[in-house]
């Protein structure tokens, strides 16, 4: 199956109060790709107003409401700490110390939060299920009585973990607040529309068909970013050396027409492909995409090769929900059966080259594509992926784990062993994964602004000392 990130988040802040709720759903609605559990929003008018459903953003009836507001946040949630329930969904308000009332939302995953609790002492703060309220309480339990900057510089190095965050700050100084965390792991876009300000999970939701606002960049890690009656005013907390930039944004996570950290995901992804024709070229008839993941990667596998490009699968487009976000592997095994059919008049006879991002459990690529494209009598079936193999956990968040991953058995092999063992125990004629020196070429970032520890089993730090805190 494929990985599970997490959440996706977006803020607006404009003066067209009655067009507010219509901005939330446009920027929620370029982002599905990235939580469908739960879609949830607060804005403020005054007073705060949070709405909160299960399930997808057009299922959902939160954005019936007639309310008015300038500033108002959105969520869409896959949990990774914390029960898949409407309790959990987000944003969640709190009251701080000072009697501030405030919303929170954020993407990624702590990873030491019984450490964190146990650091803070306090009564009052009860065992968070869920890591969004601990981390909600650290950034604004004083609200009112020290800037969010402060409170950021303070609680950061306690934290280990991921976080793109949004506040939305209620009594005298109504605002929005965006953190990002000093590594940089998960992204957040900045974004205007005429003098209104927008922010995302990623660049996407500022497209015209969404937002129809402007990219202006990205927030950069340990910044922190306000947007209120004044206008925008930015604070560069922290500035590490060094990032950790999950990679996994450009090889699947983002929607291939965001931009992250200013390169666009899908000139990675199909200089991935590229990099796959020159390493592991084969003899075959066409190369296929497994949709919709790998189809940018498939594009540059075909240019590269000279090979055409055909569509052998055809998606079920209605079954929306991503096949990874499914918590239970039974349920995702019967659904991959289902996701995808084949049109057996272009397989048959076929020497077929099969490209697609990632591999983690195996169950799509043994079940829906292997086995159908043998059913349906494909004479080879050639799979080459475009990323290195998943080897180790993910601890900002990814939902997987290191004893499900197919590859981890065979880590200590040589890599062209570890991929015939991976394409032998799939049913594959062939198998071939990118190297950590292609991955690394396509985005065009040095490792180490990279976090590449599912496939090296090394996770990005901050070195405290050395990450020039200006807070």
């Amino acid at each position: 199956m494929k990985p599970t990130e997490h959440c996706a988040v977006v803020g607006v802040a404009t003066t067209e109060e009655a067009g507010m709720l219509q901005c939330l759903q446009e920027g929620l609605s370029a982002l599905q790709h990235r939580g469908q559990e739960s879609v949830g929003i607060s804005v403020y008018n005054g007073a705060i107003h949070t709405y909160t459903s299960m399930g997808l953003l057009s299922e959902s009836t939160i954005f019936r409401t007639s309310i008015k507001a300038p500033l108002g946040i959105g969520h869409e949630r896959y949990s990774t700490a914390g029960r898949s329930t409407l309790a959990n969904a987000q944003p969640i308000t709190l009251t701080s110390r000072h009697g501030i009332e405030y919303a929170f939302a954020f993407n990624g995953n702590l990873r030491n939060l019984e450490t964190l609790q146990a650091a803070l002492h306090e009564g009052a703060l009860r065992p968070a299920e869920s890591d969004t309220r601990l981390l909600a309480h650290l950034l604004g339990r004083d609200l009112g009585g020290k800037p969010v900057e402060q409170a950021f510089h303070e609680v950061a190095p306690l934290i280990d973990g991921s976080y793109s965050a949004l506040l939305l700050v209620g009594g005298p100084r109504p605002q929005i607040t965006a953190i990002r965390d000093p590594l940089g792991i998960r992204p957040l876009s900045l974004g205007k529309r005429g003098d209104d300000y927008v922010l995302a999970s990623e660049s996407v939701a500022f497209a015209d068909c969404y937002l129809d606002a402007t990219f202006l960049r990205d927030v950069a890690p340990g910044e922190v970013v306000t947007l209120d009656d004044g206008g925008l005013h930015a604070c560069q907390v922290f500035d590490c050396p060094h990032h950790g930039h999950c990679m996994f944004e450009w090889v699947y996570f983002a929607r291939m027409d965001s931009v992250i950290e200013g390169i666009p995901v899908y000139e990675v992804r199909e200089a991935l492909g590229r990099a796959l024709a020159e390493q592991a070229g084969v003899d075959a008839d066409m190369v296929v995409p497994v949709p919709d993941s790998g189809r940018s990667a498939a594009t540059g596998y075909a240019m590269a090769s000279g090979l055409p490009l055909r569509e052998v699968f055809q998606v079920d487009r209605y079954q929306y929900r991503r096949i990874f976000i499914t918590p239970d592997q039974a349920v995702r095994e019967r659904q991959a059966s289902k996701k995808l059919n084949v049109l057996p008049s272009i397989a048959k006879g076929k020497r077929v080259i099969v490209v697609d991002d990632s591999i983690v459990r195996g169950t799509n690529m043994r079940h829906m594509v292997i086995n159908k494209l043998r059913q349906v009598g494909a004479k080879e079936i050639h799979v080459r992926i475009s990323c290195p193999p998943l080897i180790d956990r993910c601890p900002y968040g990814v939902d997987f784990h290191r004893g499900e991953l197919i590859a981890s058995k065979y880590l200590n092999l040589p890599h062209a062993e570890l991929c015939d063992r991976v394409g032998q125990e799939l049913g594959a004629t062939s198998l071939y994964y990118n190297t950590h020196e292609a991955l690394t070429a396509a985005i065009g970032l040095a490792a180490d602004e990279l976090c590449l520890g599912c496939l090296t089993g090394r996770y990005p730090t901050v070195d405290w000392s050395h990450s020039d805190g200006r807070g």
